[in-house]
């Protein structure tokens, strides 16, 4: 199948609006947040990028639930090009992470790498028939739904110490029951499939383990 322009091109638009909200985000946290303006210029990078991911991820996630993820359920109809577009618009924000964003941990930065080469082979795939492709929606928009994760990993460095305690536990319950139901969901499909496993789904498992081991230093440390 060929490459899906429009959706790579959604996903470079998309790359620039976020750079930009990085600028413009900056800007504004500067006048309003004396914390923010004591910051590193690594650690303010780090918190737009957290920040703006979860607000970008909510709203992917709140537009996903009736226009991809209710036909499915209904008729199991998978609209492969939204799909598309919406798997480059939620891995825009790791690409640009990743470009402008220095001293990311290597676990993190790896599962950027991850996604952003899953994404990319998905622009050539037919949701509707791909079984991977499918696989991959499902942890993508069980990540998205996550967001309040970001949000706190992002607003931890503008409060005291200690004083969003319940946003962290609160994050940490989502983060399980996200990554929970994503692996149960794996578990099934890989039993589902075991005598038709491929090559490709087996590089497709193994660049997920990747995903899958910053998912759980992440949970370890909102849960510690």
């Amino acid at each position: 199948m060929d490459i899906d322009f429009i959706a790579l091109f959604v996903g470079i638009i998309s790359c620039f609006f976020i750079r930009c909200i990085y600028f413009v985000l900056h800007f504004s946290m500067s006048l309003n947040f004396s914390k923010y303006k004591k910051l590193t210029h690594d650690k303010k990078q780090y918190v737009l990028k957290n920040l703006i991911k979860s607000i970008y991820l909510a709203i992917l996630t709140c537009l996903a639930l009736p226009i991809i993820v209710w036909p499915i359920i209904q008729t199991n109809t998978w609209h492969s090009r939204i799909i598309r577009c919406f798997g480059t618009m939620y891995v825009s924000n790791d690409f640009v992470g990743l470009v402008f964003v220095n001293n990311l941990p290597a676990t993190t930065r790896v599962h950027h790498i991850v996604t952003t080469c899953l994404v990319f082979c998905s622009l050539t795939i037919d949701f509707q028939t791909s079984e991977i492709g499918q696989a991959m929606f499902v942890y993508t928009i069980a990540s998205a739904a996550a967001y309040v994760v970001n949000l706190h990993l992002a607003i931890r460095w503008l409060c005291i110490r200690h004083s969003l305690r319940w946003l962290r536990h609160f994050a940490a319950c989502v983060y399980v029951t996200c990554c929970t139901l994503a692996w149960s969901w794996h578990i099934w499909w890989v039993r589902q499939h075991w005598e038709k496993l491929y090559i490709s789904h087996m590089i497709y498992l193994s660049l997920l383990v990747w995903i899958i081991r910053d998912d759980i230093i992440l949970m370890k440390w909102l849960v510690k």
